[in-house]
């Protein structure tokens, strides 16, 4: 018998085992199928709390070109503004579990349908539930009348706010909650669309196939965001915005924007402050419309870390994400022809509107449509454990990294399998999702 165990244990490896989790994994979790995972092999040795640098595409303008003819034609030369975004790795997460000697000796298939697929369904939620919270981050949002979307109309005006923030056409992405798929499910054109045959893993369960341009997906934990309390005290109207200005000029790039004069319609007083005294607060997943020199109003999410009070004309600032983007429209010296130095897309006083709730939506799930590059989710390779006594591997496939240790405890005389991963994502260009709200969950 102990002849046969250790044959056996030559199979159950870290080494195997960890294999077997990270195939286990891409195949339950949701996160890596929608998000772009391209800097996990960048950051090898980052551990919890430390902050790495994201780069973001350079905004640019674009000038038609005139010859003049002589010496005074040029070109506009504009400063290439290269932003980045801070992406914190801020999750360790792990399924720790006892084996025994009867366990260990297991074929792998036995071993994995027991006990390393349980596990890893847990850590896959875990790590959705974390990943797709950043959706609230994202920059764009379908407000509709913030029920679940549950008509082409709904669907296309959707499209119709990704096409204006000129979002890529291919792979695209929809993420929605259990209550969104419920709301789908009433449109007769996406049920037949999803007809399809039967699906072989718990992700292509959540897939709900392909529609207006886009590939649906199901995740069950998704972000809720309560409004700040301007929005959640504004009137009784679903129309009630609160209505402000830019307090100066800003530059293309700009993620801290000031507001002055935050007045509204309905209830709220000239002084900016919500009738009754009540604080005119906006938070971080709240949206800002602001109306840009080129004619064209975009929109912005607030990701201020604390919520921001804007009473009378005091400016304040409020930090957004993404950062102004747009059509350069003051980039020449009118005097000389030359470049000012200065790429303005929003002017002073420009209107700046609040938007996303009233007192009758106070509090909303988060779905969101997008590409994959508006987000970097980052799975940090782990080392090997320095102690004695553990076994250990690290596998990397597909963007994702797992580490596998088995360690024998001697106080208690047991065996035990550690599973871990080093996680961390963030919404690294708004410009390039859309949220959509449902007050159905």
């Amino acid at each position: 018998m102990a002849t046969s165990f250790g044959i056996q244990n030559t199979f159950l490896t870290p080494d195997v085992i960890a294999r077997e989790a990270l195939l286990i994994l891409e195949n339950n979790i949701i996160a890596p199928q929608v998000m772009s995972s391209s800097a996990t092999a960048e950051y090898t040795g980052a551990k919890v709390g430390d902050t790495i640098r994201i780069r973001r595409p350079a905004f640019f303008g674009v000038d038609t070109f005139a010859d003049a003819g002589g010496s005074s034609t040029s070109v506009k030369i504009q400063d290439a503004v290269e932003t980045s975004v801070n992406l914190q790795i801020e999750k360790h997460f792990d399924v720790s579990f006892e084996v025994s000697s009867k366990e260990l000796a297991f074929a792998v298939d036995d071993f994995n349908e027991r006990l390393l697929q349980p596990a890893m369904s847990a850590l896959s939620q875990k790590i959705d539930e974390y990943a797709l919270s950043k959706m609230v981050n994202l920059g764009g949002l379908a407000e509709a009348d913030f029920a679940a979307p549950n008509s082409l109309a709904d669907m296309a005006a959707i499209v119709e706010k990704m096409n204006n923030q000129k979002i890529p056409m291919t792979n695209r992405k929809m993420v929605v909650s259990p209550a969104m798929q419920s709301a789908l499910f009433s449109i007769e054109e996406f049920v037949r669309a999803n007809l399809r045959g039967a699906a072989t893993s718990p992700v292509e369960e959540a897939s709900l196939g392909r529609f207006m341009g886009m590939d649906l997906m199901m995740a069950q934990s998704l972000p809720i965001h309560t409004v700040g309390l301007a929005l959640a005290q504004a009137g009784g109207s679903s129309a009630i915005d609160l209505v402000g200005a830019a307090n100066a000029n800003e530059s293309e790039g700009t993620s801290t924007i000031t507001i002055k004069s935050l007045v509204g319609t309905g209830t709220l007083d000239t002084a900016g402050g919500v009738a009754g005294g009540q604080n005119n607060q906006i938070k971080a997943g709240d949206t800002i419309r602001i109306a840009y020199d080129d004619g064209v109003t975009r929109d912005h999410v607030v990701v201020n870390s604390s919520p921001v009070t804007i009473s009378g004309t005091t400016a304040v600032g409020v930090e957004i994400n993404p950062g102004l983007y747009g059509i350069i429209a003051d980039a020449v010296d009118s005097e000389s022809g030359g470049y000012t130095g200065v790429n303005k897309v929003v002017s002073t006083d420009n209107v700046i509107t609040v938007v996303g709730g009233t007192n009758a939506v106070q509090s909303y799930t988060v779905g969101a449509a997008f590409h994959p590059s508006a987000f970097q989710l980052v799975f940090v390779p782990q080392p090997n454990p320095m102690g004695p006594g553990t076994s250990s591997s690290t596998v990397n496939y597909n963007g994702m990294s797992l580490r596998v240790m088995q360690t024998y405890d001697h106080q208690r005389k047991r065996d035990l399998i550690s599973v871990d991963c080093l996680v961390g994502a963030a919404a690294v260009d708004g410009r390039l999702g859309v949220r959509v709200p449902s007050t159905g969950g």
